[in-house]
């Protein structure tokens, strides 16, 4: 299948979200509200077919979580590492389809409750949509919520995503394109929540085949950033389990 592609004429200077209110796009859209700059360790990359596959498609982070990707399609690479002077986790799993996976987390502050943070993270992203809506369009960057088993969970659309910054990868970083909602370039699908005293975001990007609907590719994506959710909580909710039945010495 053919992906459409971005003109080289369509990238614009990215502009610190911080700044947004007073620029029009492009602008970038900072997921963590820092700058990160650098990364701590890594990026790795992992490649491989066959046997492989399944190695590429289980993933666990320290004892934060775990998450056995969904199979949808063959897996292209996978890179992950740390960021942030290692407070950013970041795994990414590239499919076949033209659909791109990630999992970011980062630490809660100490002093602020799960309830807090989650209803800060939903405000930040109310006001980022407001603001998108005052230079671009309501449709470009949508915020809703919905429930998950670990909690209320800020529900994100984003279209015409621009291009990645090495030091700053998406989603922890959403750069959006100077340009029309149409054509389509890009689109990302995005899930955030709070647990066990860190942040999770799980976010979805894809570049539509050739004749693919807008509304095609966003339930592509949203099927498997939900699919994604359910899977992370699962196995990280039984990765809990575990280790508080294990006896105390």
């Amino acid at each position: 299948m053919k992906r459409t592609t971005l003109p080289a004429r369509a990238w614009h200077v990215l502009i610190a979200v911080t700044a947004i209110l007073s620029t029009a796009l492009p602008f970038q859209v900072d997921a963590q509200q820092r700058s990160v700059r650098g990364w701590a360790d890594g990026p790795y990359q992992v490649k491989g077919t066959g046997g492989a596959q399944s190695l590429m498609l289980e993933w666990k982070f320290l004892d934060v979580y775990c998450i056995e990707m969904p199979p949808f399609r063959p897996a292209k690479d996978v890179a992950h590492g740390t960021l942030g002077g290692g407070a950013i986790s970041f795994y990414r799993l590239r499919y076949e389809n033209d659909l791109s996976a990630y999992v970011v987390t980062s630490t809660v502050p100490k002093d602020r409750s799960p309830a807090d943070e989650y209803q800060a993270l939903l405000q930040r992203e109310y006001a980022t949509a407001r603001a998108v809506t005052a230079v671009a369009s309501a449709d470009r960057y949508r915020v809703d919520t919905g429930t998950s088993p670990f909690g209320p969970t800020v529900r994100l659309r984003l279209l015409n995503i621009g291009e990645d910054d090495p030091d700053e990868p998406f989603p922890i970083a959403r750069p959006l394109l100077n340009v029309a909602d149409e054509p389509l370039y890009s689109l990302s699908v995005h899930r955030l929540f709070v647990h066990g005293g860190s942040r999770y975001e799980i976010a979805v990007l894809g570049m539509p085949t050739e004749g693919e609907a807008r509304t095609a590719l966003e339930a592509r994506a949203t099927r498997l950033a939900d699919t994604m959710v359910d899977a992370l909580q699962t196995c990280t909710g039984q990765m809990e389990k575990k280790a508080q039945a294990r006896p105390v010495h």
